[in-house]
């Protein structure tokens, strides 16, 4: 293990938690607009049970509701993604409880705070996600149906976060409900365009260890890869190109992969757009 890359991903996922925090509790929730994947439904759940007068910290109801799906999670989906997750979601559910607001930052400005709002979780989920993990159970529970009904990971995002607009249309005001859709369409836009506005990529590794490479990539990941003979122009060394395609959630430890190989590997990547032939789909690493 390379404990610099994993300091730094640690970093990352601290730095994306911190900033979905801060759209959260600043400006979403006190506002009565409702976060989309389960931290909407742990919103949604705090609202319910203070009808009937039971008062819980969202913090809590935040980490309690993804604690079953982290746990199916730790048998479906790789270890390494979960353990990150899991601590994103611990993460969360401290500084949701710290940052309790009471009032918007916004008062009656729907519009900032539902665009600065949607800035904020985009922006979070997007650093979290490059860096390996995610915010919460909905990526989690995504990937797992994908996988075994073969139905769209977006597709399965659009369903729980209509149904969480849904709820607050029939609870809130109308108002509410429509700036909660800007909310959503604000941060989805941002994780496509940071994060995953390509599901596939194409990786040029420029290397002169290329079977030691070759050998720890087979031995932990589905890819094939080419190899192809080249030459340094300045120095006339000989070194090897290896290509693959991959889906964007792996690029992080496969990069992790590589350096702890070959620390001055040359690493490119590069958007795929069209792909035709057989091409291995895998669940979140």
């Amino acid at each position: 293990m390379n404990l610099e890359l994993e300091l730094k991903r640690l970093a990352m996922v601290t730095l994306g938690s911190a900033i979905f925090v801060i759209g959260i509790s600043v400006f979403i929730v006190p506002a009565n607009l409702i976060p989309g994947g389960f931290t909407g439904i742990a919103t949604l759940l705090q609202y319910g049970l203070g009808t009937l007068g039971i008062s819980i910290n969202l913090g809590l109801l935040v980490v309690l509701v993804n604690i079953p799906i982290m746990i199916i999670g730790m048998v479906a989906i790789s270890k390494t993604f979960v353990y990150y997750s899991v601590y994103s979601i611990l993460l969360q559910g401290f500084l949701i409880g710290f940052l309790d607001y009471q009032s918007p930052l916004f008062e009656g400005d729907y519009l900032a705070t539902s665009v600065l709002g949607g800035l904020a979780v985009g922006l979070g989920a997007s650093i979290a996600l490059k860096s390996g993990a995610s915010l919460g159970g909905l990526d989690i529970l995504a990937q797992i149906f994908a996988l075994k009904f073969q139905i769209s990971i977006g597709y399965i995002s659009l369903l729980i976060n209509a149904f969480i607009l849904a709820i607050s249309l029939l609870i809130f005001d109308p108002q509410i409900a429509f700036y909660t859709l800007v909310m959503f369409a604000i941060a989805n836009q941002l994780v496509d365009r940071i994060h995953t506005a390509y599901k596939r990529v194409r990786l040029d590794i420029i290397t002169m260890h290329s079977q030691r490479i070759k050998d720890a990539l087979i031995q932990n990941s589905v890819r094939g890869i080419t190899i192809l003979d080249g030459v340094g122009a300045y120095t006339g060394q000989k070194r090897q190109i290896m290509v693959m395609v991959t889906q964007v959630h792996e690029v992080y430890d496969i990069k992790r992969i590589i350096v702890e190989v070959d620390s001055e590997a040359f690493i490119t990547m590069t958007p795929v757009r069209h792909l035709n032939g057989k091409f291995n789909r895998v669940i979140l690493k």
